[in-house]
């Protein structure tokens, strides 16, 4: 750290202490003074600042005129005026085509008096309303806010009667101009789009849109507190599924403690019981065996006795039919899978179909009927009634599929013939 000295030796002053304080005495008022006049003063540095040079472009600016803008597409003939960059004249058929794209005409369904009483009627709407919808829509340039806001009528029309008249012609005027059976892959999808238009699904739908909108603070943190909660139970469940399904295989491929490492698979422990088996049978043959008797030549040979048929249940229980209920012991007289299985299972793998869409109906139908999702107590009662109710769902399931084939041919059939 510089000292004092330093400092005055930088600035360039020579100051000498006089006797007084040099002796170490406090410097008086007057010679404070005094010393303050003689010592000269710091030299003062300028900051030098920077001058912005000013902008110089060297393109020219260009020159804007308002000009009335070509109008020859407009059935109004509305004058209109536009800022124009100056450049040389364009011929009108040029100035005309710029603006020309962004005239969008929508395309509304046309119907002759004869087609309307034939496809058309609606006992809730006459010709003429109709009509008049059909103009509007033409003048709005098919905007529906812009449409229910213009609309007049007598009766009482909301936004979605006005779309699902509107949507309810388009698709019969489309399918009057080509046949269903000769219509290409969006044309057909736009028929059906225009079709399956619900009104009340529409107007459902903005409600719940609305609630949305209109929700309170408390309401906003009750929803967050239920989906964290839900979203806690699925990462419960899905670490649920992972531990049983770790447990499964560890019951389904049990580790060997010994050198025995080619019987660590319940499949080759089976295959090693399946040969001690036969060859202590064959031990027990053989010693019942005679060998020191041989047949005569004129006696014939007896043939040998046939092996005694195994017993059907080995293990006999002694159990009455109401313990047998009340423990759940089951007497499988099938033959059973290979492996460990639970009895959830039984419960839990008819749902699942082959396809998605086929799993989405199973699982709509039993919810309709009163099917929970997770049944906690899988006993033998409770499975055979399942099963039963899976049985008839799979039965409904192949009739509707049935019934739609069936419709759909006929709509096929009478679209040819109409």
């Amino acid at each position: 750290m510089a000292s004092g000295a330093d400092i005055r030796a930088a600035l360039g002053a020579d100051f000498t202490p006089g006797p007084s304080q040099q002796a170490g005495s406090r410097p008086t008022q007057h010679a404070q003074q005094a010393s303050s006049r003689h010592r000269p003063s710091a030299p003062i540095i300028k900051p030098r600042r920077f001058k912005k040079p000013p902008l110089r472009s060297r393109v020219r600016s260009a020159h804007w005129t308002y000009e009335p803008s070509p109008t020859a597409s407009h059935q109004d003939k509305l004058p209109l005026r536009r800022w124009n960059r100056e450049a040389p004249p364009l011929p009108d058929s040029q100035s005309s085509e710029r603006f020309t794209k962004y005239n969008v005409v929508p395309e509304v369904p046309t119907y002759t008096p004869e087609v309307y009483e034939k496809d058309l009627v609606d006992p809730s709407w006459t010709k003429d309303e109709t009509d008049y919808l059909m103009d509007t829509y033409r003048e709005c340039s098919g905007k529906w806010p812009v449409i229910i806001d213009r609309y007049e009528s007598e009766r009482p029309r909301t936004m979605e009667d006005l779309k699902a008249r509107f949507y309810f012609i388009s698709s019969r005027m489309l399918s009057h101009q080509t046949p269903i059976s000769s219509m290409t892959g969006p044309e057909y999808d736009l028929y059906e789009t225009l079709k399956s238009f619900d009104p009340h699904k529409e107007g459902s739908r903005k409600k719940l849109a609305e609630g949305h909108l209109s929700r309170s603070r408390s309401e906003v943190d009750e929803e967050t507190v239920l989906l964290g909660e839900l979203q806690r139970i699925m990462l419960h469940q899905s670490t649920l599924d992972a531990e049983r399904e770790d447990l499964r295989r560890r019951l389904h491929h049990p580790q060997a403690d010994s050198n025995g490492y080619q019987y660590s698979t319940s499949q080759a422990l089976t295959t090693l019981w399946q040969q001690l088996l036969q060859a202590d049978k064959a031990r027990r043959v053989q010693r019942l065996r005679s060998t020191d008797t041989q047949p005569r030549p004129n006696q014939p040979q007896a043939s040998a006795p046939p092996p005694p048929a195994p017993a059907e249940n080995e293990t006999s229980t002694d159990l009455s039919k109401a313990d047998l209920t009340r423990f759940g012991v089951v007497q499988a007289n099938e033959k059973l899978p290979s492996g460990i299985s639970f009895a959830s299972d039984r419960l839990s793998k008819p749902r699942v179909a082959k396809s998605q869409i086929q799993t989405e109906k199973i699982s709509t139908l039993l919810q309709h009927i009163g099917v929970p999702e997770l049944i906690p107590l899988p006993t033998v009662p409770v499975i055979e009634q399942f099963e039963t109710i899976m049985s008839k769902v799979h039965t409904l399931l192949d009739m509707r599929k049935l019934a739609e084939k069936e419709e759909q041919e006929l709509r096929v059939r009478q679209a040819e013939t109409g």
